[in-house]
Order: structure tokens, then sequence, then C-alpha cells
């Protein structure tokens, strides 16, 4: 089957991430509104709401620009994770020593998600617990996370020989 191509994309955007981010946020926000009406000195306090939810705004901004970018065709697996990765990544299908896509445990193994790791393993992962895992030889690992492991399986299963 040549031309095939395999993309995903994943962010925070929809998922339970968002919601508890709000959940925090909002009362904060809240409480700092609260404690500005309530304090004789309103210039210290206004500079200290400015910035608290200023800092809330640039985290909450950040977290939702974070996306996973994954596209694997007949020639190479490419990924970027913008935005602090905003160029694919590229290793093409003849550095690749071996694949599989695997279960994993993102505290345990990694640390959590986003873009963790050593000299020797990396992984990339926004949300769950599947990734492909590829092995580009002198003793280096990516992991790359997938939300769509079953359609990634099925994929993967003949693309070294094709």
């Amino acid at each position: 089957m040549a031309n095939r191509i395999f993309k995903e994309s994943q962010s925070y955007l929809g998922t339970w991430i968002m919601y508890v981010m709000i959940l925090t946020e909002v009362p904060v926000i809240i409480l700092m509104i609260v404690l500005y009406a309530t304090t004789d000195d309103k210039q210290e306090m206004a500079i200290a709401l400015g910035v608290v939810i200023g800092s809330l705004i640039l985290v909450f901004i950040l977290i939702f620009n974070l996306k996973l970018e994954t596209r694997i065709d007949d020639k190479s697996i490419s990924f970027r994770y913008t935005p602090f990765i905003r160029q694919w990544r590229s290793f093409q299908k003849e550095t690749i020593k071996s694949y599989k896509v695997i279960n994993y445990s993102p505290i345990s193994d990694y640390g959590g998600w986003g873009f963790k790791g050593n000299k020797t393993t990396k992984a990339y992962s926004v949300l769950g617990d599947q990734g492909l895992l590829i092995d580009v030889g002198e003793k280096k690992k990516i992991l790359i996370g997938t939300m769509k492991a079953k359609e990634l399986t099925a994929f993967m299963e003949n693309w070294k020989e094709e």
C-alpha cells in the first residue's frame, strides 16, 4: 500500500485538564478581587491582582497552545511539539531499528506527561498511557504518545516491510 499516511494531533483543549485549570483559576481570581475590594491599600493590591491574573492567563495560554502532532508516511516518522519544538523532527525508515505501540505508565516511567527524558530515552506525550516507542539506534529511544493506539497499530503492522 503506497502513499499511506497516519496523522494525529493532540492538545489539551476539551480535556479534563482544561476543566481542572478553570476550576482552580476562577476561585483564585475571585479571592483576589474580594481582597482588593476589602483592602485599604488599593494601589498595592491592584499590582498584586494584575500580577496574579496576568500569570494565570499566561499559564492558561501556554497550556492550551501545546500541541503534539504526529505524521507517519511511507518514508519516515515525524513529530513536533509546539510551541517548544516547532520544526518537524523526522526519523527516516532506514534509520529506525525497531518500533512498537506500547502501554506505559507516564508518571512512573517518564515522570509525567509533556516532553521528558534523558540522554537515551525521550518521551513526548499529551495525555493517555499509549505510545509509539521507536528505537533509532545509538542507545536512543523516542516515545511519541498517541490517543489512537488501535489505528496506529494497524497502520504500523506492515510499515517497515513496505
